[in-house]
């Protein structure tokens, strides 16, 4: 029995270090997305165009923006919602808001953004989370599409460039997780058995 409760014990510790490198993962990371109408929930007719770049501090307490936009008219606001693909979600966080609808066909807006920051239900570390499992959104607001008119997931920079690698690497602690409980598993069957075999 002590052996177990041993073992056990280890697998504790070993998941709490797991959760705790998955809370961390947004820190000092970049995220990127690309806007367009079809990312919308609602259809969108549009030529335009955008791209948002997000980049977080190495202590993950703050995060810098940039967002463009091409061919897109008569802009209202722009905001980081909460949300996966295919579905609507809250404002999270305000990207600009304009007092006047305006053009772009370039830098719509850039700033830093914290904790302070945060206007929906969302605490700081949720967000992060949220942002790290690719459930925030970027929307560009305009007058003929209030509910958005360009939109895009935001994720890990390597997941946008296609990096086959990084993929793996990020899924590493998951697979590491999975392997550690197959090997308890077997510690805890195999010690029952030379517990049977010895009685």
């Amino acid at each position: 029995m002590k052996k177990v409760f041993a073992v056990s014990t280890a697998s504790v510790v070993a998941f709490a270090g797991f959760a705790g490198s998955a809370s961390a993962a947004h820190e000092g990371q970049e995220f990127m997305a690309d806007l367009v109408p079809e990312e919308e929930v609602m259809d969108v007719d549009s030529d335009a165009t955008g791209e948002a770049h997000v980049e977080v501090s190495d202590d993950g307490e703050s995060l810098d923006f940039t967002v463009e936009a091409h061919d897109l008219n008569d802009t209202l606001a722009g905001h980081f919602h909460s949300g996966p693909r295919g579905e609507d979600g809250p404002v999270e966080l305000f990207l600009f808001e304009n007092d006047e609808a305006m053009d772009y066909d370039g830098e719509v807006a850039t700033g830093t953004l914290t904790e302070d920051d945060l206007v929906g239900d969302l605490s700081w570390e949720e967000f992060s989370e949220t942002l790290v499992e690719g459930n925030i959104y970027v929307n560009l607001h305009t007058e003929e599409f209030p509910d958005g008119e360009i939109r895009g997931q935001l994720e890990m920079a390597d997941d946008v460039e296609g990096d086959e690698m990084a993929d793996t690497a990020s899924n590493g602690p998951l697979y590491t997780m999975i392997g550690l409980f197959a090997a308890l598993a077997g510690g805890v069957v195999m010690m029952g058995r030379r517990n049977k075999a010895t009685a």
